[in-house]
């Protein structure tokens, strides 16, 4: 009896990976991870319009906001495009936010 050639061994593992797919653990870690990063691209667009904010300083500035109001990035870009779209968020992040703009409201 001889071993299966090492290019069979391969093909065989390689299709049991490409039928598995990713674990549902990762892929809802990559949804969240890529729902968060477009939630920041989304937020730093409104600074733009809203600020106007230079969109290569909005990134930035949401940084600064989150550190002023204990928040990561994501979570204030989630709060600033419910500002955007008239729905509530929370006091400190929208009185914040009117100061971070107000150097750019000249």
């Amino acid at each position: 009896m001889h071993s299966p050639r090492p290019e069979s061994r391969v093909l065989s593992l390689s299709t049991t990976v490409l039928r598995q797919g990713p674990a549902p653990s990762e892929d809802d870690q990559f949804r969240r991870a890529l729902a968060a990063q477009s939630a920041v691209h989304m937020a730093e667009g409104a600074l733009a319009v809203l600020g106007p904010v230079p969109l290569g300083d909005a990134r930035q500035v949401l940084a600064d906001l989150g550190g002023a109001v204990g928040m990561d990035v994501a979570t204030v870009a989630e709060h600033l495009l419910n500002v955007v779209q008239g729905l509530d968020a929370p006091a400190a992040v929208t009185d914040e936010l009117d100061r971070v703009l107000a150097p750019y409201r000249g």
